[in-house]
């Protein structure tokens, strides 16, 4: 690569841009976020050690990177948000945003603080347009419970391909229980993004894990490449678990809660810990939520903001994930128009009659690489990812 007598750090002249490093311009553009949510500071800490250290490098980088700042406002609060959730108010590509919109509330700091971001992508995104081989969007989480690392990612091939090179846990299709993320939106522009959770808000080794994971990701997307040595010391930084098998799992149930200050998950839960049916988990108006599945307990509700109590997940099998990626390749997708109960609801998208297709429609719709959301008792919409 071509050798630079200095780097220089490049600094919008808006804060939402936290840093940018430039390099090849024909090379890819790896957009990373940090503190979508203002308790999780491990991000924030991470891409500035990151960007710290790139200043000291000699050696051009192969593309540009750049670090968005999230919830501004809840950082400086050390809160998860003021008014809501800023990642879940960015379904349906950004049009919830309208003005009237019963989802954000115009007035609220997030409606404001998600604004920005937009505005920061589209410049980034309108920069490099010409010019960029690809853009790669990561955001950067930590969870309320102690956990090891792992991934999530809107299930599409090209998600799946690079999340498979990190050795931790993969979530395959959370957009479809947790509505309105970022990355889906990111998703929904068309370009490759995947979501990295280090570990709990207050442990220091998240720090090291998100650090960990950004050399890493650079090194795969042939940004900045590492040494051998230098990807096993990475590796082993993101604190695998022998025990845990770095597969990809699904969601199979969701407790969404409806008020927070009512409920209470059971003390000493960890991500993927094994539960048994019928396991309690937790007390929801001073009644006992038990397991209505066998699997593993995730992202088990800590905090006192947030609707998502816990969800249980399981592990997908080799066999389904193969089937899954040659059926999206090959022309049977076609077909799927023609059965029972499945209407056209746009070019991208069917609307599914429960009352008609009663078996396996998510099972059959997620092999062909569609998101299946619940629009009522007897409707499910499919829309290609």
């Amino acid at each position: 690569m071509q050798k630079t007598e200095k780097r220089e750090l490049h600094i919008r002249d808006t804060e939402r841009i936290r840093w940018s490093v430039p390099g090849d311009t024909n090379g890819p553009v790896l957009v990373i976020f940090a503190g979508i949510h203002g308790n999780e500071t491990a991000g924030v800490h991470a891409v500035d050690h990151v960007a710290g250290t790139l200043l000291n490098e000699n050696e051009s980088l192969n593309g540009h990177l750049y670090a968005i700042s999230g919830n501004m406002k809840a950082l400086e609060l050390g809160v998860r948000y003021v008014d809501t959730d800023l990642n879940r108010i960015w379904e349906n590509g950004f049009e919830n945003h309208r003005p009237g919109s019963h989802h954000t509330n115009i007035h609220s700091v997030e409606y404001k603080e998600s604004l920005e971001i937009k505005h920061a992508v589209e410049w980034i995104l309108d920069k490099h347009k010409e010019d960029a081989s690809r853009f790669i969007f990561v955001d950067l989480h930590t969870t309320s419970s102690e956990s090891c690392a792992f991934i999530l990612i809107n299930d599409t091939l090209a998600n799946r391909k690079l999340a498979r090179k990190f050795p931790v846990p993969q979530i395959l299709g959370f957009e479809e229980n947790i509505r309105g993320t970022l990355l889906s939106y990111i998703n929904n522009l068309g370009h490759l993004s995947i979501g990295f959770e280090a570990g709990a808000h207050t442990n220091e080794a998240s720090i090291y894990r998100s650090c960990a994971f950004l050399w890493l990701t650079m090194h795969w997307l042939n940004i900045h490449k590492l040494s051998d040595d230098e990807v096993r010391r990475y590796e082993h930084e993101l604190d695998i678990h022998p025990d845990l098998p770095d597969s990809y799992y699904e969601v199979k149930y969701h407790k969404i809660v409806e008020d927070p200050a009512k409920f209470e998950m059971i003390q000493g839960f960890k991500n993927f810990d094994k539960i048994e049916k019928g396991t309690p988990l937790a007390k929801e108006n001073g009644e006992w939520i038990e397991a209505p599945v066998w699997g593993r307990i995730f992202m088990p509700l800590y905090q006192k903001k947030g609707r998502d109590g816990f969800l249980i997940i399981r592990e997908v099998s080799a066999f389904w994930l193969s089937l899954s990626a040659y059926l999206r390749k090959s022309f049977i997708h076609k077909l799927l128009k023609y059965l029972p109960g499945v209407h056209i609801k746009s070019e991208q998208a069917f609307r599914i009659d429960l009352r008609v297709a009663r078996f396996l429609v998510k099972d059959i719709f997620h092999l062909f690489g569609y998101r299946v959301i619940q629009e009522d008792e007897h409707t499910l919409i499919c829309y290609k990812r």
